[in-house]
């Protein structure tokens, strides 16, 4: 038989393996998120004021920093630490963006990415797994959250409440 006869065979090198690798690690994203949430008809744990209290640091909310075992303390996993946005002027130690609608829904690159925007669900997957909606990892120093679906619904409708930043009202 000669050597044209013969079966061709896929070599899979690097590249493929990497290729692979991303696609299953977003069939895992796309699984552990529910995308029935989105829809969820609001109540007590997805409204804008429990989404304020957790934003301020007045709710419980559960925070880890990537790499780290522990949980942080619930007064060090407030957003408002990092993002909040006192009268239109950066607080002491804001040094996040600050969260709006306006900046939430607005298209934009990061780091070389392609433009993306929030949506609610891929707000909440960021939250959980630092993962931004052009699939770019946050910042090591912002924690990963545990939250549930009802509760990053209600982070997100605070949020898109805010017109100025969290904190103006």
């Amino acid at each position: 038989m000669s050597r044209y006869h013969m079966p061709l065979r896929h070599k899979r090198g690097p590249a493929t393996w990497r290729f692979f690798g991303r696609v299953a690690g977003m069939l895992i994203l796309v699984c552990l998120l529910r995308p029935e949430a989105v829809g969820a008809p609001a109540n007590a744990d997805s409204s804008a004021s429990t989404g304020r209290r957790m934003f301020l640091g007045e709710g419980a909310l559960q925070g880890t920093i990537f790499g780290h075992a522990e949980a942080l303390p619930p007064r060090l996993a407030s957003c408002a630490n990092c993002h909040l946005d006192e009268a239109g002027l950066r607080s002491s130690t804001s040094f996040a963006p600050s969260l709006n609608r306006q900046w939430m829904t607005q298209s934009r690159g990061r780091r070389g990415g392609p433009p993306s925007l929030f949506s609610p669900l891929s707000f909440c997957r960021m939250l959980r797994t630092g993962v931004d909606p052009a699939y770019v990892l946050i910042t090591r120093q912002m924690p990963r959250y545990t939250l549930s679906d009802d509760q990053c619904l209600g982070l997100w409708r605070y949020l898109m409440e805010t017109s100025d930043g969290p904190g103006d009202e």
